[in-house]
């Protein structure tokens, strides 16, 4: 059964109601007396309250607290690629721009660098052996927490790379409080070891209490690791670390996924396959979701995200051309060669014969709007609000069908909305296998039919042949410009389908830094093609500001010379100022000094 965590809602709410003494009963600070660790009650209430923290799905209520550093919303997994080459949000993404400052103004704690939520697992670590119950019921809950701390770690050290390794609980005046960092290669063997260590002690898909954590997720997890970690070595050769052993972890856990427990979802009908996967209220029996966040109506546990997605209220973005033109066209070659093609003089020539996830990924004119009669605020369609026009901002035109569910009941209901969220898709780890293999030289056509074939058989396209890989020159080009190398064409072709076959999932970011390919950012941000019959009242160099090619440039005004991206530092974030201060033996990461 797959982890809807439905039930870990209710769990929370058990603690805070059936049991709303126990946080004031129970600080942290005194968690630890002897009127606690005494039974598996306690340990599953303790972890009830870790879950949300790490499972956050869409966020909750209104949804629209921002991540640090990041500066997207909460609903990280459909707005996470605002910062990214993918999307253009009205006002642009300061991390993006390399405009980041926040270290210099937040306090300590801020911009990421916090180890409050690794102190509540370590408090954990340090009891759970207390409970009187079975050595392998207690090894149940603390592979959930381990699971988590790994998932902490495995987030701090793509943000900051050394970080602390922290095994207790600290004091104010713990030794550890005033020490260096740990370094990234110490770190990251202990979180594959921790990680290893939650995945023998989960209990096997199907055989875990219902919406809690199984096996399987953290084989995923571990993927997610070994896939990061593995190619960001590769690829940042300054780093001098081998990452051959994290690619084979990588490689090993797609292996043990991949052996019968899930499979894509297909549709009879390849216009709506893949689209309707992303807009459900439960993925229960879904084969290929792997985790969810699911919401209770009845427990009113909801969140505002298809009301103020389908108004496009939330960065108010758009995607971009460049991401837009890597879609393939239906034979399976690139826009730039491809006879079937059509050109970029409107919108609803250029999603003519393409991959078909293009169209279930980009509103054409009139698709994926709000129902007949319902006014639900700023409507985005049958054509998007680009600058000119009232409304929330589409700057680029290119409107976002992905994550459309159309549903008034569910807009009306607005923070108590319950779109469910697919937390990990098993479509990742077909696209994270063919990649491993690929960079432990063991990609064959074999991982290419049963990874990036399938997916691409889904929505009918053609099969990829390793004996006849198309030309990209634009592609190349952009590689050869903005990153120094060109990968093998087949890497550039699995590249390509994660990019596509992911957009919006919040994973573009994570692959442009361990690809070192961050000064992709700097491709110049356009949107579609200006058709002024479509628009008549929007008014050229006054409303909108077009490209010498006619296409929408969102931020000509705002960010005139385009988005930059400094390899010298932006493949990490900064520490807070007020940490650096605190504990003089923390040195600032590169580029990022005062």
């Amino acid at each position: 059964m797959k982890s809807k965590i439905l039930g870990l809602i209710a769990f929370s709410v058990t603690i805070y109601s059936c049991n709303k003494d126990f946080l004031n009963k129970y600080p942290l600070d005194s968690i630890n007396d002897g009127n606690y660790w005494n039974s598996e009650q306690d340990l599953q209430l303790y972890n009830n309250s870790i879950y949300p923290t790490y499972i956050v799905g869409f966020g909750y209520g209104f949804g629209d607290a921002t991540i640090a550093p990041y500066g997207y919303t909460q609903a990280a997994i459909a707005y996470g690629d605002v910062i990214t080459d993918n999307a253009a949000p009205n006002t642009y993404s300061k991390v993006a721009a390399n405009q980041y400052i926040s270290h210099l103004t937040g306090g300590s704690g801020s911009g990421g660098w916090n180890f409050s939520n690794i102190r509540t697992l370590n408090l954990f670590l340090e009891n759970f052996r207390r409970t009187k119950i079975p050595t392998a019921t207690q090894n149940v809950y603390g592979g959930e927490v381990y699971f988590f701390k790994a998932w902490d770690y495995f987030e701090k050290v793509k943000l900051f790379g050394d970080v602390p390794w922290l095994t207790n609980t600290l004091t104010t005046t713990s030794p550890e409080l005033y020490a260096p960092r740990t370094p990234r290669a110490q770190v990251m063997d202990s979180v594959l070891r921790i990680i290893d260590t939650a995945i023998a002690w989960l209990p096997a898909k199907g055989k875990e209490i219902t919406d809690r954590l199984n096996k399987d997720q953290a084989l995923f997890l571990k993927m997610r690791i070994g896939l990061y970690e593995g190619t960001y070595r590769k690829y940042h050769t300054e780093l001098n670390l081998d990452g051959k052993k994290f690619l084979q972890a990588a490689s090993d856990a797609c292996e043990q996924l991949m052996t019968g427990n899930y499979s894509l979802v297909k549709s009879s009908n390849a216009a709506q396959a893949y689209n309707s996967l992303f807009a459900q209220y439960t993925y229960k029996g879904n084969s290929e979701v792997i985790l969810t966040k699911e919401y209770s109506e009845s427990l009113q546990m909801g969140v505002a995200f298809s009301r103020y997605f389908a108004q496009n209220l939330r960065h108010q973005f758009g995607a971009t051309r460049n991401f837009v033109d890597e879609y393939l066209c239906k034979d399976g070659l690139p826009i730039s060669t491809s006879p079937l093609f059509l050109g970029r003089d409107s919108i609803q020539l250029e999603l003519q014969n393409r991959d078909p996830r293009l169209s279930q990924t980009i509103c054409n004119f009139g698709t994926y709007c709000l129902a007949v009669g319902v006014s639900q605020g700023a409507n985005n369609a049958p054509k998007p609000n680009i600058p000119g026009l009232s409304g929330n901002k589409c700057p680029t035109g290119y409107r976002l069908a992905k994550w459309f569910l159309n549903d008034p009941v569910d807009w009306n209901r607005v923070t108590n909305g319950m779109q469910a969220a697919p937390v990990f898709r098993y479509a990742e780890v077909l696209l994270s296998y063919a990649e491993a293999k690929f960079e432990l030289g063991q990609c064959d056509q074999a991982v290419v039919d049963k990874t990036i074939n399938a997916i691409r058989d889904r929505v009918g396209m053609p099969k990829l042949l390793i004996t006849a890989i198309p030309t990209d020159a634009v592609l190349d080009g952009n590689y050869t410009k903005y990153c120094a190398y060109i990968p093998a064409p087949l890497l550039r072709e699995i590249r390509r389908e994660r990019r596509v076959e992911m957009a919006f999932e919040n994973t573009r970011w994570d692959d442009l830094m361990r690809w070192k390919a961050g000064r992709f950012l700097e491709i110049p941000v356009e949107g579609m093609k200006f058709v002024q019959a479509q628009f008549p009242t929007v008014k050229i160099n006054t409303d909108v500001y077009l490209s010498s090619g006619g296409y929408l440039l969102p931020y000509a005004k705002t960010l005139p010379n385009g988005r930059a991206f400094d390899e010298k530092k932006q493949y990490l974030f900064p520490i807070p100022v007020e940490d650096l201060t605190l504990n003089p033996k923390l040195k600032q990461n590169p580029g990022w000094e005062q």
